[in-house]
């Protein structure tokens, strides 16, 4: 399984992942159901206040990352956990609404940058060794969520409260190199003004596609719901385990997450389907099936949140905060439609079946024509690393010589006046407060101009930038 599966860094890091899984089954399960009797609208309040940390930080690490220091943020996230859930086993002694809603605020909130800290955890490894401790943390998972079925209320409740906080003391020590750096660096948003492949956009393809496959996982959630908790389902360690068999075999070799995707639109799709047919084993059909296509795509989105982030480590807080933020908001809507279609289907059965229907269609259509283009393997090898310095031969050349490099590759790319200065700086490498401050030109409009140059000159990095100067000066 390779020398590194024996790293203890390895097994905290696939143990803290484990719980921060078993921490949404634990509440889900456990807690969730005990604070409808208080206050029903605290879970999703909760749910919205996790999903808001997580683009909250997600923002800050793109735009303002020397915000971000870890140590007072894992402190603040301690504290958050500590009180927080002291302040929900009050409220629900003292049957306090207001007390429930700020106290799961606050673990919640937590939970978040425990999500991140532990995936910023998975970078340490190669490829290979993160798709084995995400697929064991998950098989993992599966047992931690038939504890939760079994086990009574109040110690998944105990247990909903003491998993991230294990999570994030196993695994702060190791994330902690990658959060320093991120904070000592310029923001990736300002990185990729002159290196653009630098950084995963926030409206990439690849966060649209978590977004649609938790709506699938919230809607099997709430939909057909007993006493606020969701349907049993023992069905989905199926395929995470042969996964995880597999992958561990074969030494980290994943299965390709294009096809594992596909699989998992199968499952969903038959999933919705299910929820169409007037029987008593539908729901738990629809629920399981749901389930088992959430749980592989999980997998393939955590893997690939983890190798895009080590693909360029400054920008690494910033895309698994905004991929799992943007999970969250998807779970958030998908049960607010499963609630619906459970509350509508006694009355009105075949409003349901046409909504459900729709769900079919435009589930299908986005998988058949927005995937149609899209790969998780060329979005990992679409990002590049920040180039912090040029090379030698250009740092050594004349001023002359790499003056007339430039604009015969500026001749040739038709680029205009105002691009060709940019262009020049970009083959000196200056970055992007140094051009504005020169051309006294706002972010916006050196970033405009850095992509038509890029345009015109048909490359994807500065790197490739840095590469046909320095072929034209050696011509």
């Amino acid at each position: 399984m390779g020398e590194r599966i024996h790293d203890a860094a390895f097994w905290r890091t696939t143990a803290a992942l484990c719980l921060v899984l078993a921490n949404s089954s634990f509440m889900n399960i456990s807690a969730f159901p005990l604070f409808d009797h208080v206050f029903t609208y605290a879970r999703d309040i909760s749910v919205l206040a996790n999903a808001a940390c997580l683009v909250a930080v997600a923002l800050v690490a793109s735009f303002r990352s020397s915000l971000l220091d870890s140590h007072i943020v894992n402190i603040a996230a301690l504290a958050f956990l500590v009180f927080g859930s002291t302040g929900i086993a009050v409220s629900f002694a003292m049957q306090s609404s207001w007390l429930l809603v700020f106290s799961s605020c606050l673990v919640a909130a937590a939970r978040g940058w425990v999500s991140v800290v532990v995936g910023v955890s998975l970078l340490r490894f190669p490829i290979s060794d993160i798709a084995q401790s995400v697929t064991l943390a998950f098989l993992g998972n599966c047992a931690f969520s038939y504890a939760a079925w079994l086990l009574p209320s109040s110690v998944g409740l105990l247990a909903f409260f003491v998993a991230p906080l294990a999570a994030l003391l196993l695994t702060r020590g190791v994330a902690n190199p990658v959060l320093a750096e991120v904070a000592a660096s310029d923001s990736p948003a300002d990185i990729a003004i002159t290196q653009p492949s630098s950084f995963l956009a926030l409206g990439s393809q690849l966060f649209v596609c978590l977004f649609f496959f938790r709506v699938a996982f919230g809607f099997s959630l709430r939909f057909g719901e007993v006493d606020g908790a969701p349907l049993a389902d023992f069905f989905s360690i199926v395929p995470i385990g042969f996964l995880a068999l597999y992958t561990v075999a074969s030494s980290g070799k994943l299965v390709k997450g294009d096809l594992l995707a596909q699989v998992s639109v199968l499952f969903v799709l038959a999933g919705f389907f299910a929820t169409t047919i007037s029987a008593p084993w539908a729901y738990a059909a629809s629920a399981s099936l749901l389930s088992c296509g959430n749980a592989l795509f999980d997998v393939v989105g955590w893997v690939v949140l983890a190798a895009v982030g080590a693909r360029n480590t400054r920008a690494s807080v910033a895309t698994i905060a905004w991929g799992r933020g943007v999970s969250a908001l998807g779970s958030i809507v998908g049960a607010a439609i499963g609630v619906w279609a459970s509350a509508t289907s006694l009355t009105h059965p075949i409003a349901v079946q046409l909504a459900t229907g729709a769900l079919v269609v435009g589930f299908a259509a986005y998988a058949l024509i927005g995937l149609k283009n899209f790969s998780f393997i060329d979005t990992i090898n679409g990002v590049t690393e920040v180039v912090d310095a040029q090379p030698t031969n250009i740092e050594e050349a004349s001023h002359a010589t790499l003056e007339q490099a430039c604009s015969a590759i500026a001749d040739r790319a038709s680029l205009t006046p105002r691009e060709r200065e940019v262009f020049e700086m970009l083959a000196r490498g200056r970055d992007s407060f140094y051009i504005q401050e020169q051309l006294t030109v706002s972010r916006n409009t050196v970033k405009a101009h850095v992509k038509h140059i890029y345009a015109k000159l048909d490359i994807h990095t500065h790197q490739d930038l840095l590469d046909i100067v320095e072929s034209e000066m050696a011509s």
